[in-house]
């Protein structure tokens, strides 16, 4: 990130830029991703993100995305900033994004991080939607329908993620939950 967040739509307008090179941070929508949200303040608010990406980690080509060790990152740090990710997949340009096993790779790596964050992925195989409106519209749906739900923790020795399920008892209710939350440990 070359700017902090900012309502100064010249300041923030300035600071995009394409991609430069295949690895590293560049090359990983992972990393990317990881990078955003270790800038954010701490904060109480709800957080979240909507990641338009093939998945493709170009820094890890051929590696199993769900393996991928900048997934875990990108995981881990979504974790402990309580951030839900959300995903749309959207080929990108150039030789790996057409090649199908990276393209359902990449789909895998979305797929595994909205999972643990609470998010959602949306595709529909690999090729490019004709528009991404429909997607938008159910993102919508689900941020529309989200509600808080306050986890009683008790904090171990060191910070850490503690692991949970979240069940309901009512039919027809379909639960998104994070797969873990961080906890702070004792001081």
């Amino acid at each position: 990130m070359l700017q902090d967040f900012t309502t100064d739509r010249e300041l923030a307008a300035k600071a995009l830029r394409l991609p430069m090179s295949n690895v590293g941070a560049y090359g990983s929508p992972y990393l990317s991703v990881a990078s955003l949200m270790r800038r954010w303040q701490p904060s109480d608010n709800r957080r979240e993100v909507v990641l338009i990406t093939d998945g493709i980690d170009r820094a890890h080509r051929g590696r199993n995305a769900l393996t991928n060790p900048d997934v875990d990152t990108a995981a881990a740090v979504a974790q402990r900033t309580g951030t839900i990710v959300h995903a749309i997949y959207f080929p990108g340009v150039g030789h790996w994004s057409g090649h199908f096993w990276e393209s359902i790779s990449g789909q895998n790596g979305l797929s595994k991080l909205t999972d643990i964050t609470g998010g959602q992925a949306f595709y529909l195989g690999v090729q490019r939607p004709v528009t991404i409106v429909p997607y938008l519209e159910q993102l919508q749906r689900i941020l529309d329908n989200q509600y808080l739900l306050t986890v009683a923790a008790k904090p171990g020795k060191k910070s850490g993620l503690q692991y949970l399920s979240v069940n309901t008892e009512v039919a027809g209710v379909d639960l998104a939950t994070p797969d873990a939350v961080w906890v702070p440990g004792s001081k």
